[in-house]
């Protein structure tokens, strides 16, 4: 809400203030990082799983 005013010139037919398009907009980027966390968090979990030192016996 803060940017409201800087928003206004950047928008074409929507309201800064329209609470449809800012709920929408909060879900997106909640969705955003909720993948980003688990596209990272699967292979590290994978990469915990493995023993250390058979890896470095392997290279």
């Amino acid at each position: 809400m803060a940017f409201a005013r800087v928003l206004s010139g950047m928008l074409y037919g929507v309201s800064p203030t329209d609470a449809t398009t800012l709920s929408a907009v909060i879900f997106l980027v909640f969705l955003v990082l909720v993948v980003a966390g688990v596209a990272s968090l699967v292979p590290a979990m994978g990469a915990a799983r493995v023993e250390p030192m058979q890896v470095l016996r392997e290279d």
